[in-house]
């Protein structure tokens, strides 16, 4: 799963060092990494990755009906620039990003984006408002939440397969927690509170598993579904204040962080962090431009891919 004020203090530095192609660990969209004002630090507790299976899912599913994952398109990452508000198609095979092409919605300024199964970005600007595009043209339409709480205009967000059905859900994490939307009636209902006390970006696995990621940390968590409780907690080395997008593909997570100060900089570095290896790799160091969001459905691989 930035761009504006910064209420938080960076907790961690990026150390890069030269010539190393792996940084070893301790254990989806904007300027920086913004906290509710009120929140205190993240706690430095970690639960161990289990193998705990979710707690089914609301008897309300998305759609209701059964979602293939017909199409190139529904197995890939894609991130989301600004200036200009572009989609960009990032193959982890090849380490390299091609132009979906550049947006053309009534809104502007970019936020964050998640991936559906059917082809869709849903896309969230700064404005509050959200355009469900379709990747293969491009095309905008508006999509309107609703019993959306007072004040929450932006979040991180991410589908996540259901436990219960072949549909998916769509997950917001603004700054005091989780809420869920039934895709079936748009209704956004409260989940629980989660690890982070801040926007927080969003990724979901095709086996049904919900992620987190906080650039103040550098930590990905898995959330339960139902309740926001921490699963699993991995600390990796991609941490610091910027703008910054996260997504799951081939088993591991691929987060976006944009350090840079200046315009002329090379943009985004993408870091792979491996859970079987507990390692963080920088990916890509520059990416040549801003990324504020990221999305990979859940109809692309969450095993690693040979």
């Amino acid at each position: 799963m930035f761009h504006r004020t910064v209420y938080g203090s960076l907790s961690a530095l990026v150390v890069v060092v030269l010539g190393a192609s792996a940084i070893q660990c301790s254990s989806s969209s904007r300027d920086g990494y913004e906290v509710s004002p009120d929140a205190a630090p993240p706690p430095e507790q970690f639960v161990a990755p289990v193998d705990a299976v979710d707690a089914a899912a609301d008897a309300n599913v998305a759609d209701g009906i059964e979602q293939d994952c017909a199409g190139e398109e529904n197995t890939q990452i894609y991130v989301l620039t600004q200036r200009p508000d572009a989609i960009h198609r990032f193959d982890p095979a090849t380490l390299t990003f091609s132009l979906v092409g550049k947006l053309d919605c009534p809104d502007r300024n970019t936020f964050s984006m998640a991936v559906d199964r059917r082809g869709y970005a849903w896309v969230l600007f700064k404005s509050g408002a959200i355009d469900r595009v379709r990747l293969s043209d491009l095309q905008c339409q508006e999509v309107v939440l609703n019993n959306v709480p007072v004040n929450m205009n932006v979040f991180g967000m991410g589908f996540a397969k259901d436990d219960s059905s072949a549909g998916e859900s769509l997950f917001l994490h603004p700054y005091d927690g989780l809420y869920r939307v039934d895709l079936s009636t748009r209704g956004v209902s409260w989940v629980g509170k989660t690890i982070f006390p801040a926007i927080t970006e969003l990724t979901g696995t095709g086996d049904g598993k919900l992620f987190g990621y906080s650039p103040q940390t550098g930590v990905i968590s898995r959330f339960d579904k139902t309740t926001g409780a921490a699963l699993e907690t991995y600390r990796t080395s991609a941490a610091g204040n910027g703008a910054y997008a996260f997504a799951h593909w081939g088993g591991d997570f691929w987060t976006f962080l944009d350090l840079s100060t200046e315009e002329s900089t090379p943009g985004s570095t993408v870091y792979r962090y491996s859970p079987a290896t507990n390692e963080t790799t920088i990916a890509v160091p520059g990416a040549g431009m801003s990324i504020v969001g990221a999305g990979s459905s859940t109809c692309a691989p969450f095993k690693p891919v040979n």
